[in-house]
């Protein structure tokens, strides 16, 4: 076997569908078949079985998907670190991040690798609101983003992975009352000021949480705050509670106490970049996450 001949395996395993898959490896359907003759001939194995209409994997083509997915994956890297050293890399990544938001258990693994691997590409590194994080990667001022997933979700042209899942807190002063319990609703915090982000700053956290307020019939008395940093000393100084999610830096803010309640929105940390980025160091970059 060849690597073309695992990679249109690999191709019509992804996609249960020799049609679809000739389509996306540039070949014709009959052509991939043979392939996949050649393929079972070779290792006497029989890779496919047809269900009714579905085409499904055996319980082998299983093993050989899982290990040759890996297999072609480092074959691919290998060129490219190959082609790397031979032409180079340079020039800048931009990578913005949403400020509050903890990446201690991510960046230093993730950017230490890259910078020793392509010393030669400048990394410019952001703190940034949610409106100016997805503002950037339309204009192309940032590479990737490391953000919300509410805030990517549903974009046109957005991709985004999923790095670390989150969910929504309650934040509210040591001595608040509500603190002192280990789960509160929404429809709990009528009395209570909420302090949210301007639409400037976010549309889509705002708009969530008054839907999730909706949902028990009211709207909060709200306070409006320029940032996530604001919020929390909103919070910690007592004028006010707030939504942050799990993986909030806040969450070990002094005399700040975070609360399990409904969920609103999903606020899963995600890698997120537009489909049109063609930034050499960012394509690389991008195989890493």
């Amino acid at each position: 076997m060849d690597m073309q001949q695992i990679k249109h395996f690999i191709t019509a395993a992804r996609c249960l569908n020799f049609t679809k898959a000739a389509d996306q490896l540039f070949v014709t359907q009959p052509a991939l078949s043979r392939q996949i003759n050649s393929i079972e001939k070779e290792l006497n194995i029989q890779l496919f079985i047809r269900v009714g209409h579905e085409l499904k994997l055996t319980p082998a083509a299983k093993v050989l998907y899982e290990e040759f997915s890996l297999l072609y994956a480092h074959y691919e890297n290998s060129i490219d670190r190959a082609n790397t050293v031979q032409h180079g890399v340079t020039g800048k990544l931009s990578v913005g991040v949403l400020d509050g938001m903890r990446m201690d258990d991510i960046f230093p693994n993730l950017l230490q690798q890259f910078c020793a691997e392509y010393p030669e590409v400048e990394i410019d590194l952001r703190y940034l609101n949610l409106n100016d994080l997805v503002s950037g990667l339309y204009a192309g001022t940032l590479d990737v983003l490391f953000t919300l997933l509410f805030e990517v979700e549903g974009r046109r042209y957005i991709e985004y992975k999923i790095i670390a899942e989150s969910r929504d807190h309650i934040a509210v002063h040591i001595t608040n009352p509500l603190a002192k319990k280990d789960f509160v609703t929404l429809g709990e915090l009528e009395n209570e000021t909420f302090i949210m982000l301007k639409s400037g700053v976010s549309e889509s956290s705002q708009s969530l949480i008054l839907e999730g307020f909706r949902q028990y019939g009211f709207r909060p008395n709200v306070l409006y705050s320029p940032s996530l940093f604001t919020s929390a000393l909103l919070v910690q100084s007592g004028l006010g509670i707030t939504m942050f999610d799990s993986r909030s830096i806040f969450r070990t803010m002094p005399g700040i106490h975070f609360l399990d309640t409904d969920q609103v929105s999903n606020p899963s940390l995600v890698a997120a970049w537009h489909h049109d980025n063609t930034n050499p160091a960012f394509l690389i970059f991008k195989k890493s996450l």
